[in-house]
C-alpha cells in the first residue's frame, strides 16, 4: 500500500504541475488575443509560468497527501465528509499561495496586497474542479481496482478478449460458526475490517481483487507476468502472516482469530464488460469452477492451501521457499483423467 500511495503522490503532483503550466499558456493566449486589452507591467509570462508550475507541483503534493489521508481514515465515512476536508485544505492552500505571492511582490519592490478579484475566482473554480476530479478518479480507481480504470478508458473490455490467468479462491475458515457467534451486524463489521486489512498484502503481491462473494475473496493474476505463480503463493502466506500479527486485535474486538483456506488454479478465461446500467468486468471459463472445487477440498484433504498440479508445473523450483505435498485428486467433468492436488506450506 505504501508503494501505491507513493505512486499516487508522484502522479498527482506531476499532473497538477503540468496543468499549472497549461493554465499559464491559456492565460497568455487569452491576454494576447484580439478580445483583450493586452498584458500590464505586473504580468510576466515566464514568471507566471514558473509560479504556476511550482504552485501546481506543491499544490498537487498537498492534494495527494490529503487524498491519501481521506482514503486511509475516511474510507468508511460518508463521501461528503471527504469532500469537505478536501475543499477546506484547498481553500487554506489558496490563502497561503496568495500570501506568498504578496510577499514575492514586496521582494520585487512592489506593494503587498492580498488579492481577491476575478482572476482569483477563476483560479479557485478551476483548481477546485481539478482537485475534485482527482478525488473522483481516486474513488473510481478504488472501485474497479488498480490499473483497471485506464483499461476501461481505452476500451480494452468493450470487446471480449481471451486471457490466461491464475485464480485463487480465498475462503474464511469456520465462517458459519463465526457468523452465528457474532450475529449479522457484527459479522458484517468483522468481514469489512478483515477484507480491508488483507488488501495490503494482496496488492503487495500484485494480486487483483476480482470479486467479494459472501465471506470469500476471488483473486487473480495475469500470466503475462512470469512471476505470477510466485506472487500468488506468496500472497496467501503474506495474508496468513499478517493475520497472525493482528490476531490479538481481532480477539480483543471480535473474540475471533480469523484464518483463511485457499485453492488456486490457472487456465483460459474470457474477459469482458457486461451490463448497461451497472456495468461490470467479468471473467468466464471452466477455470473458475475448477478453482472453486479445489478450494472446497481443503477441509477434506486437511490442507489450508491447495493448488492444481498444472499450476505447480509453472513454478520455478530452483527458487522455492515452499514445500509441496501430494494431497489427492478430484475428478473433472468431461475429462478422463482426474486432477492431482498439492498442498502448499512454508519450508521450515
Amino acid at each position: 500500500m505504501r508503494k501505491i500511495r507513493l505512486q499516487r503522490i508522484i502522479t498527482i503532483a506531476l499532473v497538477m504541475g503540468i496543468v499549472g503550466g497549461l493554465q499559464s499558456l491559456y492565460d497568455y493566449a487569452t491576454l494576447t488575443s484580439v478580445f483583450s486589452a493586452g498584458t500590464t507591467e505586473l504580468y510576466h509570462f515566464k514568471s507566471a509560468l514558473g509560479f504556476n508550475v511550482i504552485s501546481g507541483l506543491s499544490g498537487g503534493l498537498i492534494a495527494a497527501l490529503t487524498l491519501n489521508f481521506i482514503d486511509r481514515r475516511f474510507r468508511t465515512k460518508p463521501y461528503y465528509q471527504g469532500m469537505f476536508i478536501l475543499i477546506s485544505v484547498f481553500m487554506s492552500v489558496w490563502a497561503v499561495r496568495n500570501l506568498v505571492e504578496g510577499f514575492l511582490l514586496m521582494q520585487m519592490g512592489k506593494p503587498f496586497y492580498f488579492s481577491f478579484d476575478g482572476t482569483d475566482i477563476k483560479n479557485i473554480v478551476f483548481w477546485l474542479l481539478i482537485v475534485l476530479l482527482a478525488y473522483f478518479f481516486l474513488e473510481m480507481n478504488n472501485k474497479f481496482g488498480p490499473g483497471k480504470l485506464q483499461k476501461i478508458f481505452f476500451g480494452k473490455f468493450n470487446t471480449p478478449v481471451e486471457e490466461q490467468r491464475i485464480f485463487m479462491f480465498l475462503d474464511l475458515k469456520s465462517s458459519t460458526s463465526i457468523a452465528e457467534e457474532l450475529g449479522g451486524i457484527h459479522y458484517h463489521l468483522f468481514l469489512k475490517k478483515l477484507f480491508a486489512d488483507v488488501t495490503a498484502p494482496i496488492l503487495s503481491s500484485k494480486g487483483e481483487i476480482y470479486q467479494y462473494v459472501g465471506d470469500e475473496i476471488v483473486l487473480s493474476w495475469d500470466l503475462d507476468n512470469m512471476r505470477s505463480l510466485e506472487y500468488c503463493i506468496a500472497c496467501f502466506f503474506a495474508i496468513e502472516e499478517y493475520l497472525k500479527r493482528e490476531s490479538q486485535n481481532y480477539v480483543s474486538r471480535f473474540g475471533i482469530q480469523p484464518q483463511f483456506k485457499a485453492g488456486a488454479h490457472y487456465g483460459n478465461v474470457v474477459a469482458g464488460e457486461i451490463g448497461i446500467i451497472k456495468r461490470d468486468i467479468t471473467y468466464s471459463g471452466d477455470v473458475l469452477n475448477t478453482t472453486a472445487r479445489i478450494q472446497g477440498m481443503c477441509n477434506e484433504l486437511e490442507s489450508s492451501f491447495l493448488i492444481s498440479k498444472d499450476l505447480f508445473e509453472l513454478h520455478n523450483k530452483s527458487h522455492s521457499h515452499w514445500d509441496f505435498e501430494k494431497k489427492g485428486e478430484i475428478p473433472l467433468k468431461g475429462k478422463k483423467e482426474p486432477m492431482e492436488l498439492l498442498g502448499v506450506s512454508l519450508l521450515h
